[in-house]
């Protein structure tokens, strides 16, 4: 699914697998591994970061992205 998808929209998806990826371990693990990688400081921008592309995600279910819906040449 991402790899026909523009460079904004393959962040975004990489951005919402690492923080599932990341709430899957909290729960399994009880590890925040975003915290033990970053620190709190830029961890808490990239939980913005993460809940923002998870908006993003939310709107392409609606909306589709005007760059992946240009054929590429």
């Amino acid at each position: 699914m991402l790899k026909q998808a523009c460079g904004v929209c393959k962040i975004v998806g990489a951005l919402a697998i690492i923080g599932a990826l990341n709430w899957g371990i909290i729960g399994l693990a009880q590890v925040n591994v975003v915290d033990r990688i970053f620190g709190s400081g830029i961890s808490r921008v990239l939980y913005v970061l993460v809940g923002l592309s998870g908006l993003a995600l939310l709107a392409s279910y609606f909306v589709v992205c005007p760059a992946c819906k240009k054929p590429s040449a």
